[in-house]
């Protein structure tokens, strides 16, 4: 199950908040305010943390169930560091665990996104009749 298949479903937890109010600089209107940002701050960083832990969780079993060690390398080696992998002579585990490092830091976002497009096309070119024979993959 990829993520974009996961229903979304509403994160049912008890937080309760509690706010002090000084009586001498009180301002109902920027408390309020200041009350809904809080909680809202807190709302989004359980929501990425769990939607992050979701997408690593799912991305590890994917890699470790439906690709060799082989293909492994060659995710790494798109991103530049297969040699490193290959030199310490990591295995299944470690390769994947490093993927799934890499891939999930918001900064490689782009790069992880262009690599599964290449992804999707060659497995789309490997699977026409006609195409298949000028792959060399």
């Amino acid at each position: 199950m990829s993520v974009n298949d996961k229903e979304s479903t509403p994160i049912k937890s008890n937080i309760d908040f509690f706010f002090d109010i000084d009586d001498d600089n009180y301002d109902e209107k920027s408390i309020h305010e200041n009350e809904i940002n809080y909680i809202n701050d807190i709302l989004k960083e359980f929501d990425n943390v769990e939607i992050r832990n979701d997408y690593r969780i799912s991305q590890l079993l994917h890699y470790n169930e439906n690709y060799t060690v082989k293909e492994l390398l060659l995710i790494a080696e798109y991103y530049g560091f297969a040699k490193d992998l290959k030199s310490n002579k990591c295995n299944k585990d470690t390769i994947v665990n490093f993927l799934v490092d890499f891939e999930s830091k918001p900064i490689n976002s782009i790069i992880v996104s262009k690599r599964q497009n290449m992804w999707f096309y060659m497995n789309e070119v490997k699977n026409d009749k006609f195409m298949k024979k000028y792959v060399l993959w």
